[in-house]
């Protein structure tokens, strides 16, 4: 998400998501508003070399209600 997509959302007061059809849940207090980050998924090998970079990235969604963190690929 871009800064002005989720300035734009904040404006507008909607923090909720979709993923696969279906409304994202926090699995903790069943929330639906949530924050929407990045994540690296860092292993050891690729740290060890220095390479961190190269690794994968997740999208993180912190629920405003508990702060427990939804990873998703």
């Amino acid at each position: 998400m871009g800064f002005f997509e989720g300035f734009n959302r904040g404006l507008k007061g909607d923090y909720s998501y979709e993923i696969a059809g279906h409304t994202v849940t926090c699995s903790h207090c069943g929330g639906q508003e949530f924050i929407k980050t990045e994540g690296q998924l860092n292993t050891a090998a690729m740290s060890f070399l220095g390479l961190d970079w190269a690794n994968r990235e997740a999208t993180v969604f912190e629920c405003k209600a508990c702060g427990h963190l939804e990873w998703f690929l």
